[in-house]
C-alpha cells in the first residue's frame, strides 16, 4: 500500500487505514454485544424489546464494520477522497445508531433519540460511497 499512499494524499491514507480499524473494532464490539444479549438476563432488559433492540444495533454495527473493512482498501478503484467522506460519515452513522439504540435497550432513554440521526448519516454516507465509483480516481489507469 506504500505506492498507493503516495498516489494519495498521507492525511486521506491515514484516514482509510484508521476507518478500516475502527470497523474491525465495530465488528468486535458487536460480536461482544451480540453474545451479551444473548446471554445476559431478561432482568438487565428494562424495556419488553431492550435485548431484541440491542440485537439490532449490534447487527448494524457488525455489519458496517465488516463494510469500512471491505471498503477501505477499494481507494485504489474508486475516488479516494469520496470514499474516505464516505466511509468517516458510515463510522459516525454507526455509533450514532448503534450505541443509543444499545443503551436504550438497558432502559437508558434519553441517548435513543440519536438513532434517526445516525440512521440518516448512513443512508446518506452509503449513497457518497456508492458516487466514488463515478468520478475518476486520481491514480493512473483508473
Amino acid at each position: 500500500m506504500q505506492n498507493h499512499d503516495r498516489a494519495i494524499s498521507s492525511r486521506t491514507a491515514f484516514l482509510l487505514r484508521g476507518l478500516f480499524s475502527l470497523g474491525a473494532l465495530y465488528a468486535s464490539l458487536a460480536v461482544a454485544c451480540q453474545a451479551a444479549a444473548t446471554h445476559l438476563p431478561d432482568t438487565v432488559f428494562p424495556l419488553p424489546n431492550g435485548r431484541s433492540m440491542m440485537h439490532m444495533a449490534a447487527d448494524i454495527a457488525l455489519w458496517h464494520g465488516i463494510a469500512l473493512c471491505a471498503l477501505t482498501p477499494a481507494s485504489r478503484y474508486l475516488h479516494p477522497q469520496r470514499l474516505a467522506f464516505g466511509c468517516t460519515g458510515l463510522a459516525l452513522g454507526t455509533s450514532l445508531f448503534s450505541i443509543p439504540v444499545t443503551l436504550h435497550g438497558f432502559g437508558i432513554l434519553f441517548p435513543a433519540r440519536l438513532a434517526p440521526t445516525g440512521g440518516t448519516l448512513l443512508i446518506l454516507s452509503w449513497l457518497c460511497v456508492a458516487s466514488a465509483a463515478f468520478i475518476r480516481s486520481p491514480l493512473k489507469g483508473s
